[in-house]
């Protein structure tokens, strides 16, 4: 088939397969966004106020790509009419966005065969989906594919993968995946693992490689560098419909064929994909948090309008209204012409344009979408909230709930954790609603506004006000159910039962392994304490040694403290305990107590912008004595400069005469010799500050 298609070309056409190519798919061919996607598509869906397809075509066209073709098939007017409006197909631009429309398309695999028919593609391409944000650098990946190629024709496609080790935010349950590689990075094999308690490797694998690399440390980027021989595969193998059956396919008949995969594994970059409501969660604490830069709300190449970047994550646009004594506390997004009323408090929260929120609201890890009106003395944990939604006074609504757009419920309801809420009556959401339903608005339309069958509505549920129906889930499809109920990253299980099901679990699989002979693992999975300890460590450890601004590593402890929900009482004990950790991990030797003294000196000061960040009322205070003394308990080198580590961070502001004094005198009856054994060090000191304080009151008198 490829020598047909080289045979027909024309000298003339050197010049058109040098532009650099890019195919978008814009569908999602599930329905793990319903009922917001039987609306409106998931690509155009508001990720931090900016539709989530416009941080596709940034992070391509800023890597070059001269033509890119979004494929849409549901929901395809929506899509066409926002990608012809977009700043890439404007005069200046310097690439061609195209929009590829089939309605007949259910699949990745019907897309690429499409696109095949048509012709559109001419050489190498990039591969990606609409719900990409990526600041990735393809220049590097470019290359190595194309020398690649160039070598071996065989070498069909480069998959880009990041690593992100088990438990971190940006796994998910439906992606988890065991790969081998050889020392080429071409993959041997490939095995997705989901729910599974083992995995099956071939032994030629081994037999015929001298060296493997398994890998679990990976999540899929879905950016694929393709040769035409993609396509080509793709139209060869109708039973080719997703990426997986095209990796299984490829790696199945390989001895045959010879066609090969390649890896392409990224570390610093940041690349993820909405593929969930887990994900767009995780996805948006990121955006927030800047480490997708320069995709981050105030860089005006994603926004469609300006933001003001305040402390602690706080991003405003223009004409917001905040009234008196209302509490912006951090990771807060809030669109233009937004108010936000008396006495509400907002945290971890995005909201969009035109919002009206009422007096004594609180709003936490909420995601408001535009045009939402929450009146008075509401409270809402973990939600979602599409456009035109009306809440109205006295109403709670608790974790992992969706209202759909134009929903309205109140007053005076609760809604329990999981709802899902959309005004699609019952008699046209079907069992087989999904994503390809023709539900979407007209254009002019706004989502979410036909008439309401009273006789449908749930008013126990919604409230006497309310407007909408339950949304049900298809009981058939238990991978899309568990991550609809994982709604934003909760486990809606009760924490008892949940508890009970693991140690189950645990049991069960103990006894599978003593069943086949094996020994269990020789360490239990790290849990996230010892996670986010190990990121912290880490971070410390690159920022000294890279010289890097210690706001960037606020910045890094800031997103793993996020990603392993851990609380403030904890974090500064344990970033207290990697700083002291420090200087013995370069140490060849133990140390004494002046050159620890010294080294650890030195990294306070050092450091001392991240101590300011955490450490500023007294509680905060109190961890970290608390966690000098815990330390020092165990370290007798540590112990033995206690005293002075503690004068140390009194010099330098960050501990109060105050609190030293009231901490020093409070021991617990029951504490061990060793605790009261370490803090007596500090008599010294505390009876000089004792001393200064007399004199101080004395001069005053």
């Amino acid at each position: 088939m490829s020598g047909k298609k080289a045979k027909g070309k024309s000298d003339n056409s050197l010049e058109q397969e040098d532009v650099l190519q890019a195919v978008v798919i814009a569908d999602s061919f599930n329905t793990r966004f319903a009922p917001v996607s039987l609306e409106k598509p998931r690509a155009l869906l508001p990720l931090v106020n900016c539709p989530i397809i416009d941080y596709t075509l940034e992070f391509l066209a800023t890597n070059g790509v001269q033509e890119i073709f979004v494929f849409c098939s549901s929901h395809s007017d929506q899509i066409k009419r926002h990608v012809e409006k977009c700043k890439w197909n404007k005069k200046t631009s310097p690439c061609r966005v195209c929009p590829v429309l089939s309605e007949g398309c259910h699949s990745l695999g019907d897309a690429l065969r499409e696109m095949e028919r048509k012709s559109l593609i001419r050489s190498h391409f990039v591969l990606v989906t609409g719900d990409l944000v990526s600041n990735l650098k393809l220049k590097e990946v470019l290359e190595m594919h194309k020398n690649r190629f160039q070598k071996d024709k065989l070498s069909a496609i480069t998959l880009v993968f990041k690593e992100a080790y088990p438990g971190h935010r940006s796994r998910s349950t439906e992606g988890e995946f065991v790969v081998a590689l050889d020392s080429n990075k071409q993959i041997s094999h490939y095995q997705k693992v989901q729910k599974k308690r083992e995995v099956h490797f071939p032994a030629r694998l081994f037999k015929e490689n001298s060296r493997v690399n398994v890998r679990y440390n990976l999540l899929n980027t879905h950016i694929c560098i393709c040769s035409p021989r993609v396509s080509e595969l793709f139209v060869d193998n109708f039973d080719y419909q997703t990426m997986d059956d095209f990796i299984k396919g490829v790696l199945v008949s390989e001895e045959i064929e010879g066609n090969k995969l390649f890896m392409h594994i990224i570390k610093e970059d940041y690349a993820g994909t909405m593929t969930n409501l887990p994900l767009y969660d995780a996805i948006s604490k990121d955006v927030i948090h800047r480490w997708a830069f320069p995709m981050v709300p105030d860089n005006l190449s994603v926004s469609n309008f300006p933001y003001s970047l305040s402390r602690h994550n706080v991003y405003l646009a223009k004409d917001v209204t905040l009234e008196k004594d209302c509490v912006l506390e951090e990771d807060v997004v809030i669109g233009p012409g937004s108010h936000i009323g008396v006495n509400t408090r907002v945290t971890h929260s995005v909201i969009g344009r035109n919002c009206k929120i009422g007096d004594n609201v609180v709003l936490e890890n909420a995601y408001i979408w535009d045009n939402v009106t929450i009146e008075a003395n509401c409270h809402i944990n973990m939600a979602l909230l599409c456009d035109s939604v009306h809440v109205k006074s006295e109403v709670t609504i608790k974790n992992g709930c969706v209202l759909s757009f134009g929903v309205k419920v109140g007053p005076h309801v609760t809604l329990p954790s999981g709802t899902l809420l959309t005004r699609i009556p019952p008699s046209a959401q079907g069992e087989d609603g999904d994503d390809f339903q023709d539900t979407s608005p007209r254009e002019g339309e706004t989502p979410g506004m036909g008439l309401i069958d009273e006789a449908s509505v749930d008013r126990g549920l919604v409230g006497e006000e309310g407007e909408g129906y339950v949304w049900r889930l298809d009981t058939d499809e238990d991978d899309d159910d568990e991550l609809v109920q994982q709604m934003l990253s909760l486990n809606l299980t009760p924490e008892g039962e949940e508890e009970e099901e693991e140690e189950e679990e645990s049991e069960e699989s103990d006894d599978d392994l003593d069943d086949e002979g094996l020994s269990p693992p020789a360490s239990p999975p790290p849990d996230d304490t010892k996670l986010f300890y190990s990121e912290v460590l880490d971070s410390l450890q690159r920022t000294i040694e890279e010289n890097i601004k210690v706001d960037n590593l606020i910045l890094e402890i800031n997103s793993s403290k996020y990603a392993y929900n851990i609380a403030m009482h904890e974090l500064i004990p344990l970033v207290m305990k990697a700083i002291l950790e420090m200087p013995h991990l370069k140490a060849s030797g133990p140390l004494s107590s002046q050159q620890l003294l010294l080294a650890v000196k030195k990294l306070f000061v050092r450091l001392k912008p991240l101590f300011s960040n955490y450490i500023k009322g007294a509680e905060s205070q109190k961890d970290c004595l608390n966690a000098l003394e815990e330390y020092s308990m165990v370290n007798e080198s540590t112990a033995a400069i206690f005293a002075k580590l503690v004068h140390h961070l009194y010099d330098a502001d960050i501990l109060s005469e105050e609190v030293i004094l009231k901490w020093y005198s409070k021991m617990d009856q029951d504490a061990d010799t060793r605790r009261r054994e370490v803090r007596s060090k500090l008599a010294s000191f505390v009876t000089w500050l004792q001393e200064a304080e007399e004199e101080s009151d004395e001069e005053g008198d």
